[in-house]
């Protein structure tokens, strides 16, 4: 009867460390509003909200899926690299990169809650060159222009260098660089502060920047607790039945 009880123990914690799981989900989608348009490989969002996921976690060079605010209208299929900040962010965010008021800003990088590996957006070349101008921070794109970003060779281009990458799955951390849009603060959001929810200076940073949100996931945590609970106390029951008849 001790090996039951031991059974149900172990079954009632390996439940609970999944109920857990599941409230981040696998493919880490994520909810951006933006207040203006903005800038990813191959296309300029206008204003609004929408999804960010991974559409390929398998995958060395990650595949970043974005899609309508309601995830039925595919937009993108971008292709990033690892790139590790040195301290991992509490809430999800962007980086943008600086560029002049006529370019709308480009998005360098992107980290999920939690996460120190973030994704770094593969440029293609022609307007990673034209971006080049309108930015002194160098820009991740291809060392020829090709329309194979899954396999092809890597640089950065600065103006006119042209540096090249290795793509490292570990690379080293370093500082973060751009502007940041971190997520809303929210209870829901895996690692953010409830607290900073009730800031009353919320709305007046709304208005300045445009807006993180992860979405809201259910758990099935409580019920996975009562019923392992329940069997587990079903189980102590029966040992010391099993004793008493002894």
């Amino acid at each position: 009867m001790s090996k039951l009880v031991a059974f149900l123990t172990l079954a009632v914690l390996t439940l609970s460390i999944a109920g857990r799981a599941e409230a981040q989900p696998a493919d880490y989608r994520t909810y951006f509003t933006f207040s203006a348009p903005v800038t990813l490989p191959g296309i300029t969002l206008p204003a609004g909200k929408y999804v960010f996921r991974l559409a390929d976690p398998d995958s060395s060079r990650k595949v970043i899926n974005v899609l309508s605010a309601d995830g039925k209208k595919s937009l993108a299929m971008l292709h990033t690299i690892p790139n590790q900040a040195m301290k991992a962010p509490k809430d999800a965010e962007i980086r943008f990169m600086e560029t002049s008021a006529k370019v709308p800003p480009p998005v360098k990088t992107w980290w999920y809650a939690g996460k120190a590996i973030g994704y770094e957006f593969i440029y293609p070349r022609k307007q990673a060159l034209e971006l080049a101008k309108a930015t002194s921070e160098p820009i991740l794109t291809t060392a020829k222009e090709t329309t194979d970003l899954a396999s092809a060779d890597l640089s950065r281009v600065n103006g006119s260098e042209n540096q090249a990458v290795t793509v490292e799955q570990q690379p080293a951390p370093r500082e973060a660089s751009g502007r940041a849009q971190p997520a809303d603060a929210d209870a829901a959001q895996g690692g953010a502060s409830a607290n900073a929810a009730q800031d009353t200076r919320a709305d007046e940073r709304a208005r300045t920047t445009a807006r993180t949100q992860l979405p809201r996931t259910s758990s099935s945590t409580p019920t996975v607790l009562v019923l392992g609970a329940l069997a587990l106390t079903m189980g102590l029951g029966l040992s010391l039945g099993a004793r008493n008849r002894a």
